[in-house]
């Protein structure tokens, strides 16, 4: 039964004592560490050589196999060559020699790399050393020999073959190394090449011929700066020169090819090395001539692109499928109060807080598809309230796109007030009108009402019950009367008689008269002039109206005290005046104004109605007619000046006024 490599001396099943396994798997690893160490065949028929061979060699780490004759010892080579043969030169039946002939013959030592070691009784005259070197032998040794000489020739013999087989290796690994290089060389795209120290072509690959259009024997030996065109050539030499000092340098060139046409090139050129320093250049050249091209039209399309972006009156966004914005033009960031660079990378539901969803709907960006003309109120990061008139496009979510939306939008804050004025402008308009209508038609008979009712109270004695219902009569006639004079005021408003006047003046006849009810309310009145104040051109006493109206709404503001302070300072500003139907002029108004802040500490306005408080009848007044800032709004217009308010509930409002310092045209 032939024995398996690697497999116990013994029967798998049988039982088996713990220390005989042991020895068995100890002995299996030590034939192992024999065979990896090397294989040694003895070929001597003396069995006392044998025996020391043996023992010696094997004691080494060395596997060892016998055989007494050259027969038995060609087979056993044959089916597996050892590492190393010592062999005896006299044997009885096919001789030391005649083995190493027979060997020589089948090229079993050149091919296997086998070494030979020749054991001879001969006297050192009779042996013939230069023969069996010759036939592939590695040493001659006479007998007798001593066990640790033989021993170390076999160590160093061994340890030769080995660096000998590595060497081989590493050559053939060279070499295939070299094959393959050549190889990637060859098929490379790119120009290959290398120079000398003087800057002349050595060697280029094949790509040479489809870049240049010459043959590349044609160049071998010529300078590689011959090649590029004369505006190019001395940028050429001055990059060699630098490389050749030990710098890689990457620059572009143009050459001139055989055909006539001009090539640009990107050539990176690197310092070939050895240990005398550099002996060379080594490069790489890239026609890039279509790229170049490419590269131009991409770049001017994209700055004509940018220009357009970002020249243009609207904003415009561009986001990815994941809600991200990748573009945003300037204009963008200057409506939405961010930055252009801090636009980009944020989701749009960051900068659209609360109404993301409603621009940009996710059913939208999904499946695709627009929305045109569509309005939304918006709270820019600095608590500025807008209007915004947007329209966005969406493409079918495919993949991973950078443009899954655009979204253009545009500033309609402006839009949205002329449009309230131009419907508060109708509003008195039609109040006009209407007290044009009614004051002549109902003053006549509440008059004849009035006279009645004062001849009955004269008639009726001081104590008598009946002469309350009287008094009643007159006092609601007196509001209607009151009631149709402000009518009229509308129908036929005052022209203001304007002078210059100034501000504090104006403003402290309005606190004496209100002092008291200050005084009674815990409101405390502050006022703060920049110093110095320019005089604002206005009538008096209509711009105590205006100061009237807006102290006693911030005193109904505050029933339980406050503060109420009034601030003015000059600002150099441009007013854009319009009609009665909100027309723009051609030439705005830019001049000296005084800007006037009237701030309470109230309960302020709710957003909901802030942009009604102007509106003729409107008031959140039980007893209230709802025209008290309405005539204010009237009385600054005509003025050729502006109101604004803002307000925030719990903290109170403040509104500003812009009054004229010269004659201006209203």
């Amino acid at each position: 039964m032939a024995e398996v490599p690697g497999a116990l001396p013994f029967p798998v099943g049988e039982k088996v004592w713990p220390d005989e396994v042991a020895r068995a798997v100890e002995k299996e690893e030590a034939a192992r560490a024999r065979r990896e160490e090397g294989v040694v065949l003895v070929v001597d028929d003396d069995p006392d050589v044998q025996t020391i061979l043996e023992k010696t060699l094997t004691a080494a780490g060395y596997e060892v196999r016998k055989a007494f004759d050259g027969e038995p010892a060609l087979q056993m080579i044959l089916q597996d060559p050892p590492d190393l043969i010592i062999l005896d030169e006299m044997m009885p039946g096919m001789t030391g020699k005649e083995l190493l002939q027979e060997l020589d013959r089948r090229g079993v030592i050149r091919e296997h790399r086998v070494v030979v070691v020749v054991l001879t009784a001969k006297p050192e005259p009779a042996v013939d050393r230069a023969w069996y070197l010759g036939m592939g032998a590695a040493a001659v040794l006479l007998k007798p020999f001593g066990h640790r000489e033989i021993r170390i020739i076999v160590d160093n013999l061994l340890a030769i073959r080995r660096m000998g087989e590595r060497v081989s290796q590493l050559e053939a690994q060279a070499l295939r190394s070299e094959r393959r290089y050549r190889s990637l060389i060859e098929s490379a795209n790119d120009l290959i090449f290398t120079l000398d120290p003087s800057g002349r072509l050595v060697f280029a690959n094949a790509s040479f011929e489809r870049v240049t259009g010459f043959g590349r024997e044609d160049w071998l030996g010529k300078p590689l700066a011959e090649l590029v065109i004369a505006p190019d050539r001395n940028a050429c030499r001055e990059a060699l020169r630098r490389c050749l000092g030990g710098r890689p340098e990457l620059f572009e060139a143009r050459i001139g090819r055989l055909d006539g046409r001009v090539a640009l090139l990107s050539v990176h050129v690197s310092p070939l090395r050895e240990e005398e320093g550099v002996i060379g250049v080594v490069g790489v050249a890239r026609d890039i001539t279509d790229w170049r091209k490419l590269e131009d039209q991409i770049r001017e399309l994209n700055e004509f692109t940018q220009t357009i972006l970002r020249t243009l009156g609207s904003g415009l966004i561009t986001v990815d499928d994941a809600r991200r914005i990748t573009f945003a033009n300037e204009v963008a960031g200057q409506i939405v109060g961010w930055g252009e660079e801090e636009l980009v990378g944020r989701s749009i539901d960051e900068v659209f807080p609360q109404v993301g969803d409603q621009i940009l709907p996710p059913e939208l960006l999904r499946d695709g598809g627009s929305l045109a003309s569509r309005e939304v109120s918006y709270t820019r990061p600095d608590g500025r309230r807008i209007y915004i008139g947007y329209s966005v496009t969406c493409r079918r979510a495919e993949g991973d796109r950078r443009v899954a939306a655009v979204l253009t939008f545009r500033d309609i804050t402006d839009v949205k007030e002329m449009q309230a004025q131009v419907l508060r402008m109708d509003r008195l308009a039609s109040l006009g009108v209407l007290a044009s209508g009614i004051a002549h038609e109902i003053r006549n008979p509440l008059g004849g009402i009035k006279m009645m009712a004062q001849s009955l109270q004269e008639e009726i004695p001081e104590g008598d019950p009946k002469r309350e219902y009287v008094d009643r009569i007159i006092r609601q006639v007196n509001r209607l009367d009151e009631l149709i004079r402000v009518f009229s005021s509308y129908a036929r408003p005052r022209q203001p008689v304007k002078r210059a006047e100034r501000l504090p003046e104006i403003v402290g006849e309005v606190r004496a008269l209100l002092d008291k009810r200050f005084r009674t309310r815990g409101v405390e009145f502050r006022e703060q002039y920049a110093d110095p104040l320019p005089d604002v051109y206005v009538d008096f006493y209509l711009m105590q109206q205006v100061f009237m109206n807006l102290f006693l709404n911030a005193l109904d503001a505050m029933p339980e005290g406050g503060v109420l302070t009034v601030r003015a300072e000059a600002v150099n500003t441009t007013l854009h005046a319009v009609d009665r139907r909100r027309r723009t002029r051609l030439r705005p108004v830019r001049g000296l104004f005084v800007r006037v802040e009237v701030e309470d500490t109230g309960k302020g306005i709710p957003e909901e109605i802030l942009e009604n408080i102007f509106d003729p009848f409107f008031t959140t007044k039980p007893q209230g007619m709802g025209l008290g800032l309405s005539i204010v709004h009237r009385i600054v217009e005509e003025h050729g000046g502006e109101i604004s308010v803002t307000s925030r509930v719990g903290i109170g409002t403040r509104f500003t006024l812009l009054v004229p310092t010269r004659e201006l045209e209203v």
